[in-house]
């Protein structure tokens, strides 16, 4: 009797167990069909998109091979009608990117529509058809199109029309991408002009997929197809009005030499002279070695109806004609930071002064760190002392722990470090024209980097180290013939 209850128990069990098993079997289908498969939208994707969309409207639809292109490379692509049948092609292909029913539905609707293309293709392109090519890259690629004219050239009517509105005559056959798609629709004997379309990659490189298409009218629009991709609109600029006046001139040269006395100028000296009477000057000054900030500041007329005061300077050494510092902003008065290795007279032309008036130049000196090295002659020791300054470094307690000398291209400096201690290291233009100037510093898995800048001779960056011993620096230099120094200082 107990053996019959136990079989009749574990049966009971058995049958449970089953039932489980079944609702979670069924459980697991349904989240299935719920979740389906992950969505994902790439490239090749969106152009089966469109393929399948134009191709279901009727449309002859080809899909080109994609293209691979890199800025400053112009590709001109030869756009042939597609032969009749590409419907079915594209639709196929289309549905094979689909999943489900939908997928079944759009292979179906792109077999009809297939054959309603087959059919009008087979008599040839009608003079009322449209030919359609659409370019799609990521939405981070911008690029222009550019469809071959029909004559070639603009008549030299237009073409100075054009340059009297300040216009390109170029731009006006470009057509621009928008988040990274752009098509263009030519019907009729128009459609001649898209037999060529040269394609040009303003981003530094781009993948492309090019659909075309032939049609009885244009076919859907990109932005319908892939909303996506559609931007909204931009906004039209605003009036900023009148530049803000900048206020007496005694006031903002008090202002000037208090700002640079609290970051440690020891000295400020003032020098004024009168503009032109179109508001320009040129200031010839004999400044000693170190770094130096020179603010220019032009006086405001107090006739009410006045020029506006945007002053605009730069400083370059007497005799070389190097550049130092260069200063185009819109603010009113001008600001130029340098460092010299030896004492030189800089020449400081000016311009944006409102008439006849009263410039004023105001120099903060600031002493060079007496261990940044002389010997590599006074450009580098005036550069390395603009690293310093510029990454506002505390002035150097020791000599350099390393030295390098290195010239164009990327050069891999190891220096062996003590571990808890921190360093700065500075790369400077020593001769020739730079570019491109980038110190960078990797330090167990910690990394670090610096560049100098539109026009700068100098880059820094500061590095600590915990319990390594080696550091890697690397100095990167682009430009005519360059030759640079490297010094790394150990930091209290």
């Amino acid at each position: 009797m107990a053996a019959a209850r136990g079989l009749v128990e574990r049966g009971r069990r058995a049958a449970a167990g089953a039932a489980r098993g079944a609702a979670l079997a069924a459980l697991t289908a349904l989240a299935g069909l719920t979740v389906g498969a992950p969505a994902r939208a790439d490239l090749s994707d969106d152009a089966a998109r469109v393929a399948r969309m134009w191709s279901l409207s009727g449309a002859r639809v080809a899909r080109l091979p994609p293209i691979f292109l890199e800025h400053g490379r112009l590709r001109v692509l030869a756009i042939d009608p597609p032969p009749a049948g590409a419907a079915a092609v594209a639709g196929a292909a289309g549905a094979a990117g689909s999943a489900g029913a939908s997928g079944a539905a759009g292979a179906a609707g792109a077999a009809g529509a297939s054959g309603a293309a087959g059919a009008s293709g087979a008599a040839g392109p009608k003079a009322e058809e449209c030919l359609t090519v659409a370019f799609l890259a990521p939405r981070i690629v911008d690029f222009t199109l550019e469809p071959e004219s029909s004559s070639g050239e603009l008549s030299a009517l237009e073409g100075l029309v054009h340059r009297l509105r300040g216009q390109d005559p170029e731009d006006e056959r470009r057509i621009h991408s928008v988040a990274g798609a752009a098509a263009i629709v030519r019907c009729g004997e128009a459609r001649e002009t898209l037999r060529r379309v040269a394609l040009e990659v303003l981003s530094p490189r781009g993948a492309f997929e090019v659909v075309v298409a032939a049609s009885s009218g244009p076919p859907e629009r990109l932005e319908s197809i892939l909303p996506e991709r559609v931007s909204g609109p931009v906004a039209p600029r605003g009036d900023p009005g009148r530049p803000a006046e900048p206020g007496p001139l005694d006031a903002r040269v008090a202002r000037a030499a208090r700002r640079a006395r609290a970051e440690g100028a020891p000295r400020v000296a003032p020098l004024d002279m009168r503009a032109s009477t179109v508001g320009t000057g040129q200031f010839s000054v004999k400044l000693p070695e170190g770094c130096h900030r020179l603010d220019l500041m032009a006086e405001v007329p107090s006739a009410t109806v006045r020029r506006a005061t945007d002053l605009d300077a730069e400083a370059r050494e007497a005799g070389t004609g190097r550049l130092l510092d260069r200063d185009r902003s819109d603010a009113p008065d001008a600001r130029l930071d340098f460092c010299l290795g030896e004492t030189g007279v800089v020449e400081v032309p000016f311009l944006g002064a409102a008439g006849p008036v009263k410039v004023v130049l105001s120099d903060a000196q600031w002493p060079t760190p007496p261990h940044v090295p002389g010997y590599f002659g006074a450009r580098a020791r005036g550069n390395l002392a603009a690293a310093l300054k510029r990454r506002h470094a505390p002035a150097p307690r020791a000599q350099a722990i390393a030295e390098a000398v290195g010239a164009q291209g990327d050069t891999l400096v190891p220096v062996q470090v003590e571990p808890g201690r921190c360093y700065f290291a500075a790369a400077a233009l020593v001769r020739g024209e730079m570019r491109a100037l980038r110190i960078s510093v990797e330090v167990g898995d910690r990394a670090a980097r610096d560049d100098a800048g539109e026009g700068g001779e100098g880059a820094g960056v500061a590095f600590c180290s915990d319990i390594e011993e080696s550091a890697a620096l690397r100095v990167s230099a682009r430009g005519g013939s360059p030759v640079w120094v490297l010094s790394v200082w150990p930091m209290d």
